[in-house]
């Protein structure tokens, strides 16, 4: 059965979108993923570019009948299969790829949709993925930055978090307001993960606030989470800080997956690979054994 792992923070900004598309990315080397863009913003569906890759008529049709918003009316969803957008004619990839799936977001029609559902609308995101996530690997889900039904459908949902936190000034206030509200959400569902990762993002090691920052996630941030009733239970990893580089917004820009861009055009952040492909293995390690 596949792992559900979702992106959150209650702020937009802190790297969230950047970070799923690219750690789908990663697992997609060797498994088969599912994508799903869950944020009324839908800037995960913007970077993919869908339109460029597919007939506009297919896309506009797909999306008026396949996106995430089917599941606030109880209808299924065929995912997307967008592996082939990562290779070329011959059938060759920049990057390994084995199998990538993507549900795109409608935008914010996806918030209406989630608010007019009564009754049990908090759980609509874990039935459907309760049919489709045992024919994946890894389920990567970009959740939307702020508490309402869909941000709880994200939580309640999933297997696994990856908390998102910047490395600026004020950060950890934002990110100790978020645990409260995670921690409501499980007590009140009796929820629980496999496993909870906290991610600094956007660091500038350059910078003193960043330095200042990072030193207090990894000392008094991380030692607070112990003292929340249901998530002080869940077994955390602090993952390696993801830098504030140009890289990202490039590739982003030209609307291509991280790791393709920079193997396609710029080699000489190979770095960020190395790093993508550690933080990966980590995930895959705590998951593997049990969220130990």
């Amino acid at each position: 059965m596949g792992s559900v792992i979702s992106i959150v923070n209650q702020k937009g900004g802190v790297g969230k979108t950047t970070t799923a598309q690219a750690l789908a990315r990663e697992f997609a080397k060797t498994n088969k993923v599912l994508l799903i863009d869950f944020d009324g913003q839908a800037t995960l569906t913007e970077l993919m570019d869908l339109n460029k890759h597919f007939d506009n008529e297919f896309i506009n049709e797909y999306m008026s009948t396949e996106s995430i918003v089917k599941i606030f009316e109880r209808a299924s969803i065929k995912p997307l299969d967008i592996t082939g957008i990562l290779k070329d004619e011959s059938g060759n990839s920049i990057v390994t790829i084995n199998e990538l799936h993507f549900i795109p977001s409608p935008g914010n029609s996806i918030v209406a949709a989630a608010e007019s559902v009564s009754g049990g609308k908090d759980m609509l995101l874990n039935k459907y993925l309760q049919k489709v996530k045992d024919e994946y690997d890894y389920v990567i889900i970009d959740a939307l930055p702020s508490v309402s039904t869909l941000f709880r459908n994200v939580l309640l949902a999933s297997d696994a978090l990856i908390v998102a936190i910047q490395t600026k000034t004020n950060a950890i206030a934002g990110a100790n307001g978020f645990l409260q509200v995670l921690n409501d959400v499980l007590e009140d569902y009796d929820k629980t993960y496999n496993h909870l990762f906290i991610l600094p993002t956007m660091y500038n090691k350059q910078r003193r606030d960043d330095k200042e920052t990072l030193a207090e996630i990894m000392g008094s941030y991380m030692t607070s989470l112990k003292t929340y009733t249901s998530i002080g239970k869940i077994p955390t990893t602090l993952l390696e800080e993801i830098p504030d580089r140009t890289v990202f917004s490039n590739a982003q820009a030209v609307r291509y997956f991280l790791q393709d861009y920079i193997e396609g055009f710029d080699t000489g952040k190979r770095d960020i690979l190395l790093l993508l492909e550690n933080i990966a293995k980590v995930i895959t390690n705590k998951l593997e054994v049990g969220g130990k």
